[in-house]
């Protein structure tokens, strides 16, 4: 486009010249058609003269029909000054003179007529010298400004060949530098790529097809971070259902070998309350058989939330009651030392219906933000540690929050809180995955989660559940 605008303008520049000089020849041919038709004229009245001359100074009587061959010369003048008249219109009244002075000679010849006439000639013939001369001087200024003009459009081009060759050939320079640079910043980003770059994307200068390869490039890194995503989280949720398996499998065994001295205990015990063969502890206030029916009750709870917790669920979407799963992880994963001086509230509503959801996300979400939540209450002393877990049911959802009155986090923190990767946590503790694969879990199956942060104060993650996300929720 600069090259067709700049071939343009010169183009125009040159026409304009052209243009002039056109101008200049046209003139210069009217001249010289001038001149022609006055040098004629000229010639006839020169030649007229010459016969008034000589018969002027001859004492003979004019000769017969002598008016008639002065006739012929004036009506040669007169057909040239009618040439004349479209150039110099006041040639005209000399005309008109001549055929007075030839209308006079006619009727009376004599040398009185002649005298008029030859005076009328010679102010004709001066008058075409004057004529002539300034044809000559407009002649040669018009033919001045001819070289001039064309010395001007010579010298035009020639610089706009040169500057046009110059400017053109630096652009062509720099367009193809640029592009060499860029070829060899999409290699090195392709290559970057394949190591395992995953920062920013190729800032796409170009609207050209580099700019598509640069597009290309960008395209095929998100797909590649896309990918990587989906496999991180696979290997995440393989990992908690094979760590879910394993405790599932010691739970069983643990289960199958306390349950049957439990029973045992809790046998003997009911037995020695019903035969009454026991010894009372007022000291203690309490019935021994009581205290070991207590504790026998206790182990079994225990084995059965632990059993309920690992047993294997469906990767489907199932009917399940929150309240039960939001308990039984809570009291399942109390058992961390973690949370050995954390108090766990629960708030949860009793009106909830049952939710269409995959137990095993909703299990890893919860544990997730609950151990977040007890990571960031480790280092609080200044207050009791406490998590609230709450669930409450609205008309299009239900709400799971897990709180807590930890360290917060500021503006900058949160804001990249969900990002992957990103954790404010010592490496041996995190790899910022956490959040990261709530939400993706969430929101793969039309869910959110939200966070609420304040730097000193605590943290609020609120998980919505949307009922009508799956059919028969």
């Amino acid at each position: 486009m600069a090259l067709v605008a700049y071939v343009g303008a010169g183009d125009l520049i040159l026409s304009q010249e052209r243009s002039n000089l056109l101008l200049y020849f046209s003139e210069m041919e009217r001249i010289y058609t001038t001149e022609s038709a006055l040098g004629k004229t000229t010639y006839a009245v020169s030649h007229s003269m010459l016969k008034l001359e000589e018969r002027f100074f001859s004492n003979d009587s004019l000769p017969p029909a002598f008016e008639e061959h002065i006739a012929l010369d004036v009506e040669l003048i007169q057909a040239g000054l009618m040439g004349l008249q479209d150039y110099y219109p006041w040639l005209k009244k000399r005309n008109d003179r001549l055929d007075q002075d030839m209308a006079r000679l006619r009727t009376e010849p004599s040398h009185g007529s002649m005298v008029s006439l030859r005076e009328h000639g010679k102010e004709l013939s001066s008058e075409l010298d004057q004529i002539t001369r300034e044809l000559r001087e407009r002649k040669s200024l018009l033919w001045q400004r001819y070289r001039n003009e064309y010395d001007i459009m010579s010298f035009t081009a020639a610089v706009m060949t040169l500057v046009g060759a110059l400017i053109f050939g630096a652009l062509i320079a720099l367009f193809l530098t640029r592009l060499a640079s860029d070829i060899r910043r999409l290699a090195t980003r392709a290559l970057d790529i394949v190591v395992g770059y995953r920062g920013p994307p190729v800032e796409v200068t170009r609207d050209d097809e580099v700019g598509d390869l640069m597009k290309a490039i960008n395209r095929m890194q998100s797909e590649l971070r896309l990918r990587e995503r989906q496999l991180e989280i696979s290997r995440e949720q393989r990992f908690h259902k094979e760590k879910m398996a394993a405790i599932g499998s010691l739970a069983a065994a643990v289960a199958h070998e306390i349950n049957n001295p439990i029973a045992a205990i809790a046998g003997i015990a009911q037995s020695l309350k019903d035969s009454g063969r026991h010894a009372s502890c007022a000291e203690f206030g309490i019935d021994p058989s009581d205290l070991i029916l207590e504790q026998a009750k206790r182990i079994t709870a225990i084995s059965r939330q632990i059993a309920e917790l690992t047993a294997p669920h469906s990767p489907e979407h199932e009917l399940l009651d929150l309240n039960s799963l939001v308990r039984n992880t809570c009291n399942f994963i109390a058992y961390d030392k973690r949370f050995d001086k954390i108090e766990m509230a629960l708030n949860l509503d009793s009106q909830i219906p049952a939710i269409n959801a995959i137990a095993d996300h909703l299990t890893q979400v919860l544990m997730n933000l609950l151990i977040n939540a007890a990571d960031a209450l480790e280092d609080v002393h200044q207050r009791s540690p406490t998590i609230w877990v709450a669930t409450l049911a609205t008309k299009s959802e239900l709400l799971l929050t897990v709180s807590d009155n930890g360290k917060g986090m500021d503006s900058s923190v949160l804001a990249h809180a969900f990002d992957e990767a990103y954790t404010t946590k010592p490496p041996n503790k995190g790899r910022g995955l956490g959040l990261f694969l709530c939400k993706s879990l969430l929101e793969s199956c039309g869910n959110r989660i939200e966070l609420e942060s304040t730097l000193g104060v605590g943290t609020s993650v609120r998980v919505r559940l949307t009922l009508a996300s799956h059919p028969g929720a």
